[in-house]
């Protein structure tokens, strides 16, 4: 392959940086979120593992395409609808198997393992697809090794994050319990920080999988228009929609966990009165 057709690309790491602070926002969701389903019951855990998933999966996806409006192509690149709709149903499919599994109230090795296989598998699955709603006059070929290097990275994400998010859930204030000698306003602050550590860590392993995956990629020109049908043009306009529709659903999932947990606490002032 001549470098001399290999179209040349750069990224705007303004929108880079935006990239990771979604990705750390939805982790941080992500964490809150586990608690809810781990203590939630039958259609109360149906309603919070798909919420929880729904709110995950959009930041994940949100993440991938502002990491992608970040990659600047000198040729106009536009997005196959359907195709990117699918890549948005593998992202929330990935996360509500973690959500599924660190909720499990027994959870072993081989559910980890297993767990995070699934959850690597949805995440390269959501950013291939992605890869492939593209359409421009170019066409792109992969380097097999970073390919294969980039899997690994969402292996091993998977498992961290997992391993990460049971954690939070052992040691977070839940799990402390009446009984603990620390008080609770000091568990609560503790479990605060617990939960921001481990959203960053995840936040941060999370796009090193995207952008790893991005450099595997090269295009070379076609010289043939690139077929429009379904496709759509992914500006700066659409690109603040998905992060507003993202912010959305995760702050949706926010507000909805603290109105469950001020009747929760309403329902034992009753109780207890």
């Amino acid at each position: 392959m001549r470098q001399s057709i290999i179209i040349q690309a750069t990224y705007d790491y303004r929108l880079v940086a935006l990239s990771v602070l979604i990705a750390i926002q939805a982790s941080y969701a992500a964490l809150d979120l586990a608690a809810r389903v781990t203590t939630a019951r039958k259609n109360a855990r149906i309603a919070w593992l798909s919420g929880g998933a729904i709110a995950m999966g959009t930041g994940i996806w949100s993440m991938h395409y502002t990491g992608m409006l970040a990659y600047r192509l000198p040729v106009p690149v536009y997005y196959h609808v359907p195709t990117v709709i699918l890549s948005m149903m593998a992202a929330i499919c990935a996360s509500f198997i973690a959500l599924f599994v660190v909720s499990r109230e027994r959870i072993s090795a081989l559910h980890i393992v297993l767990g995070s296989l699934l959850i690597a598998t949805g995440i390269a699955t959501m950013h291939y697809t992605g890869m492939a709603a593209m359409r421009l006059a170019a066409m792109h070929h992969y380097e097999t090794e970073l390919v294969v290097f980039s899997a690994g990275i969402a292996l091993l994400v998977s498992l961290a994050a997992l391993g990460l998010m049971k954690l939070n859930l052992m040691f977070g204030t839940n799990a402390a319990g009446p009984g603990s000698k620390l008080p609770l306003a000091g568990r609560q602050n503790s479990d605060k920080w617990l939960k921001i550590v481990t959203s960053l860590i995840m936040g941060c392993a999370i796009p090193a999988m995207h952008y790893v995956a991005m450099a595997a990629v090269t295009f070379m020109p076609t010289g043939q228009e690139p077929d429009l049908t379904n496709a759509l043009d992914i500006s700066s306009l659409a690109n603040t929609a998905i992060i507003t529709t993202t912010c959305v659903v995760i702050g949706s999932v926010f507000l909805l966990r603290r109105a469950a947990d001020g009747a929760v606490s309403a329902n034992r002032r009753h109780q207890s009165a």
